[in-house]
């Protein structure tokens, strides 16, 4: 599955109910194409690194939108017709900057229901001594496998990204961004500072310069979350 996402900076404070009239507008436009497999509106919350002291890197964002799609194809045609909003419906000046991120996903353990529990999203990116087939191997395989065994993780979701915005050098400023749901924030402190939470950030020092994380309010437009 790709997913398409869109980082948001917002010229003011984004409100709850300025998220929930956007999304519920953009909700009643619909897809008249059917090629939109989902949409979700994750509205940032905290961006305290909750558990980790890895570097943060340089993008932020006060939201994060996700529109989900079977294949580049259907993304394509999505676009084309006009069923991608990735400012998931806030208007023009509300908005002061957006990085596009454009991803291939990996679902570790699918999510719990909507609502039911506290979800973080994570930016990676590598180190620059890392190479992009590397970094690939060493998250979806043994790092994956790490974060598995994290004590109260409900959901782990990885999308590789595939084209960002770029440093001067052309090197993305993104290669991953990572979803992960627990029960609450407790829970997640828990988890990083126990022993296997330990081992987890030993083992992303090794291919992973900076990690930035945000506690979001996701809420779901339409379809999969």
């Amino acid at each position: 599955m790709l997913c398409a996402m869109a980082l948001l900076s917002t010229a003011t404070d984004l409100t709850d109910a300025a998220v929930d009239a956007a999304a519920d507008a953009l909700a009643r436009r619909g897809d008249p194409g059917a090629q939109v497999l989902g949409r979700v509106f994750n509205q940032v919350v905290d961006r305290s690194q909750k558990g980790i002291d890895h570097a943060r890197g340089g993008l932020e964002a006060d939201a994060i939108t996700q529109h989900f799609f079977a294949d580049l194809s259907a993304s394509m045609t999505a676009a084309h017709g006009g069923a991608v909003d990735m400012a998931m419906g806030l208007s023009g000046p509300a908005v002061a900057e957006t990085n596009l991120l454009l991803c291939l996903q990996n679902t570790v353990a699918p999510p719990p229901p909507p609502g039911a529990h506290l979800k973080r999203m994570s930016i990676l990116r590598k180190r620059p001594d890392v190479s992009p087939e590397a970094f690939q191997e060493q998250w979806f395989e043994l790092h994956a496998l790490l974060v598995r065994r994290l004590a109260g993780l409900s959901g782990y979701r990885q999308s590789l990204v595939l084209d960002g915005p770029r440093d001067e050098t052309g090197a993305l400023l993104a290669d991953g961004m990572v979803e992960l749901w627990f029960p609450d924030a407790a829970a997640i402190e828990a988890a990083f500072r126990s022993d296997v939470g330990t081992t987890t950030m030993t083992h992303a020092r090794e291919f992973i310069a900076e990690i930035s994380t945000w506690l979001v309010r996701p809420v779901t437009v339409s379809g999969v979350s």
